[in-house]
């Protein structure tokens, strides 16, 4: 009986000691520390109206297509860093970095494309296809939509430290 009782707390300890914390910002920026934040800008590149494109998004869901119904997404992770800074994290590897280009900035519209660093080889990303994007911040939701006809979409939301 009395090992019963002493063995209840240690089971409670480990489960709850091995309880992973959620540090999706430390762990997933660390992962591009070693890219100078004026590799790509000497300053920063969005108004002050974008700064919330900057953060951690984790995909969500697609939309777009011949059939509206988007596709399997690709990724699971999209890091957006200061002055045109971007990452693209799959199954918990940073898989490709690049710059974003502002392609148009306004007060109401925000079209930027990914130009992608390195081609992630045989790890197909659909978005290296079709990089230009209309950007939609609402909150804590991120769309990536595409400028014209059955293109796709991604959906992402952001992530808290």
């Amino acid at each position: 009986m009395k090992t019963t009782i002493l063995f209840i707390p240690v089971i409670f300890f480990f489960t709850f000691s091995t309880c992973k914390k959620d540090t999706i910002e430390k762990d997933y920026f660390s992962m591009m520390d070693t890219i100078s934040v004026q590799k790509y800008y000497p300053n920063e590149v969005l108004s002050e109206k974008y700064l919330k494109l900057y953060g951690i998004w984790k995909v969500t869901g697609t939309s777009g297509g011949f059939t509206g119904m988007g596709y399997k997404a690709d990724f699971d992770y999209l890091l957006i860093k200061p002055n045109g800074i971007f990452g693209i994290v799959r199954n918990d590897s940073l898989i490709t970095t690049g710059k974003i280009l502002i392609v148009d900035q306004s007060d109401k519209n925000l079209r930027i494309d990914f130009l992608f660093e390195k081609d992630p080889g045989k790890l197909w990303i659909e978005m290296l296809q079709d990089s230009e994007k209309n950007i939609e911040i609402d909150g804590d939701s991120l769309s990536l939509n595409a400028p014209c006809c059955d293109r796709f979409n991604t959906h992402l939301t952001k992530q808290k430290p």
